[in-house]
């Protein structure tokens, strides 16, 4: 029994608690404490990965944690493979900072924001570590849950009917999920994943079909994919800038780990292809790919953009990974850890930055460039990343990415990546040089702009350290994005041989 894996997620739940008290302490203690929370969470997970190095470079790598009989359908059953402990690392790093900047961010109700944070980020932990249907199905709707207050937490109209159809579309996700999850039970008695994929292949085919069917339709909902991708946009630009970093950069690739553990190791993606599922699938998240950076280049609200701009890195990241070749998946995972960094700095320095504009419309952007030089700096560096510029993680991932899909003679995902750039490349245009429109303001010069960073703990300059750092990581690791090869070749190969995880799982 391994109790690290109930700490990853009793320790934000605790976080929340103290959170949610924290309007009787002042304002530095309750950052104090939202910060060491989200360190030692960090810290927890890091040191899971250094302490198991060894294993985790022999793919060896395993814990569990069972709360119940394991004969009982209902068993609580947690566990960590190469797969789990990735996405786990890359998250809780990203949240780590995303914290920090929230905390000078957010001036209004902090404790109430950070004690839905923290449970959200509870619920994220669970969803990754979970290895039964049940308690999977509780954690994504718990996500659901707390994430529809910190949508709507500047209370106006556009984000409360922002919120309420968040709330409508992920509540109807995870209806389709649990439809999926109870045929399953009645079928084959138990909701554990690994049991389930032993015996799903007794399943008759039409049972199958529609368990996977609904199954699909609810991570569909939840991946904002095209046609049922609308709500995404409103939800994304309508939160605080934090949330919205929350959301697009880390959120979504949670609910693609979801897709990657029910679509491989519990039901056998021999099925999707039997049923002839893996090939629509694919198209339609290359059709959902290139709508999202088409409706970008039409928006003129920068979140709107952006957030616009993640459906068609999701959409080309699912694509990929249907693929189901060892090139798709290592592109498809490496796009994943860089697209994480890039949205979550865009959504963070464009936060930033809309701090002194009257709106998000780009019409009010004018002359925002040569007000916070280094931050918009920062986010045209960031911007280039996702366009594929390199040498930055965005060019080395898509690289990948188009590698794969040649490599499977898939010529129209392959251009799905090069168009999908290029879209990008003139709407990132139309808001960059919108910014540097010559307006009369006061601006601090680059060589002020530097020497006021001395004064590192200033609240302004936290946030910029923050947006700084994404830019860095998304710098450095496209030079040396080899560091990711042993997590992402580790995590392929839980991918390609899910037999291990079942049978280790089984094992108790």
């Amino acid at each position: 029994m391994n109790i690290e894996l109930i700490l990853l997620i009793a320790l934000p739940a605790l976080t929340a608690v103290i959170m949610y008290f924290s309007k009787y302490f002042k304002q530095r203690l309750r950052n104090f404490f939202a910060i060491t929370g989200a360190g030692i969470e960090l810290y927890l997970i890091f040191s899971l990965f250094v302490v198991n190095y060894e294993a985790v470079k022999k793919s060896d790598f395993f814990l569990q944690y069972t709360i119940g009989y394991q004969n009982t359908p209902f068993v609580i059953n947690f566990a960590m493979d190469n797969l789990s402990l990735l996405f786990s690392l890359i998250v809780t790093g990203a949240v780590f900072l995303i914290v920090i900047f929230s905390t000078q961010y957010i001036r209004d109700k902090e404790h109430r924001y950070f004690a839905l944070f923290f449970l959200v980020l509870a619920a994220i932990q669970g969803s990754i570590l979970t290895a039964d249907l049940f308690t999977l199905y509780l954690f994504i709707e718990t996500i659901t849950i707390f994430t529809t207050p910190l949508i709507s937490f500047k209370k106006t109209e556009e984000t409360t009917r922002a919120a309420m159809q968040y709330l409508f579309y992920g509540i109807t996700g995870g209806i389709f999920f649990f439809i999926s999850m109870i045929l399953i039970y009645f079928k084959l008695g138990t909701l554990k994943m690994a049991a389930v994929a032993e015996s799903f292949s007794l399943i008759s085919a039409p049972m199958q079909l529609t368990i996977i069917i609904f199954f699909l339709l609810a991570l569909i909902i939840k991946l904002g994919i095209f046609p049922i991708h609308f709500w995404l946009p409103r939800a994304h630009s309508a939160c605080p800038a934090p949330i919205s970093a929350l959301l697009s950069g880390v959120l979504l690739k949670v609910y693609l780990y979801i897709f990657m553990r029910l679509f491989w190791t519990m039901i056998s993606f021999d099925f999707l292809v039997n049923l002839h599922l893996n090939a629509f699938v694919l198209d339609l998240a290359l059709v959902s790919s290139l709508i999202g950076h088409i409706f970008a280049l039409q928006a003129d609200n920068l979140k709107k953009m952006l957030a616009y701009s993640s459906i068609g890195h999701i959409g080309m990241i699912l694509a990929v990974l249907m693929l189901n070749t060892e090139a798709a998946f290592y592109g498809g995972l490496l796009h994943i850890i860089a697209h994480l960094l890039m949205k979550s700095g865009l959504f963070l320095s464009s936060g930033y930055l809309l701090q002194r504009t009257l709106s998000h419309h780009i019409d009010d952007l004018k002359g925002i460039g040569h007000k916070n030089r280094l931050v918009f700096i920062a986010f045209i560096t960031i911007c280039l990343g996702t366009i594929g510029m390199p040498p930055l993680i965005g060019f080395v991932s898509k690289w990948y990415v188009l590698l794969a899909f040649l490599k499977a003679r898939h010529f129209f995902g392959a251009f799905v990546v090069g168009a999908g750039s290029i879209i990008a490349l003139i709407y990132y245009l139309r808001y960059i040089s919108q910014a540097y429109e010559t307006v009369k303001s006061e601006s601090l010069s680059l060589k002020e702009e530097f020497f006021s960073l001395r004064e590192i703990f200033n609240s302004t300059n936290i946030m910029k350290t923050v947006i700084y750092i994404f830019t860095l990581l998304v710098i450095f690791f496209g030079l040396s994005y080899q560091l990711f090869e042993l997590p992402v070749n580790t995590a392929i190969f839980e991918l390609l041989n899910p037999q291990k995880y079942i049978e280790l799982v089984l094992g108790g």
